[in-house]
């Protein structure tokens, strides 16, 4: 098994992986690096309306061997309702 890094950006918060995880291959690197963001989404969300999170993993060299990444917006709509004049605006 070789070893790989998972970092963690997290809005832009780099937070390197020192220890390293043992992963068979490239179908268990990407894996672990989809489940630990889907772990880091669920513990960071919500805070605020704009979140951007990324796992990148490196190998035992340094390389990048796998990126995934979210991104989280809230934006307020207006309802279609409420910039309609009223039925009854003519009288």
């Amino acid at each position: 098994m070789a070893l790989y890094y998972f970092d963690l950006d997290d809005n832009g918060a780099i937070f390197p992986d020192d220890e390293g995880t043992e992963c068979p291959d490239l179908d268990a690197v990407k894996y672990e690096a989809i489940k630990a963001l889907a772990e880091m989404t669920n513990d960071a969300l919500p805070d605020g309306d704009h979140h951007r999170m990324a796992i990148v993993v490196r190998d035992e060299g340094g390389d990048l061997v796998f990126r995934a990444s979210i991104v989280f917006n809230v934006e307020a709509q207006r309802s279609s309702f409420a910039s309609r004049s009223s039925p009854d605006s003519h009288i």
